[in-house]
């Protein structure tokens, strides 16, 4: 799982429990503060299956492929 514009995480702590400790859940930012809000949040859960990763949503920082699903709360508007 990829959460786009994840800010303080809360959507990827949702999908760890979700996709069980098999599984992973990247979260994208592009900003420091919400990166390092999100990774106090992951160490407050105990997440281990969670990793944040700094970039954009026209760079994402994974190789092609490499996600089954997208997710983005609030951040991209159709």
């Amino acid at each position: 799982v990829l959460d786009l514009g994840t800010g303080g995480g809360i959507d990827v702590l949702l999908s760890a429990k979700r996709v069980g400790p098999s599984g992973k859940v990247y979260g994208l930012d592009m900003t420091d503060d919400m990166l390092a809000l999100a990774r106090e949040n992951q160490r407050k859960a105990g997440a281990t299956n969670v990793e944040f990763l700094k970039g954009t949503i026209e760079a994402i920082p994974l190789p092609d492929r490499s996600v089954d699903v997208i997710i983005s709360n609030c951040v991209i508007n159709l």
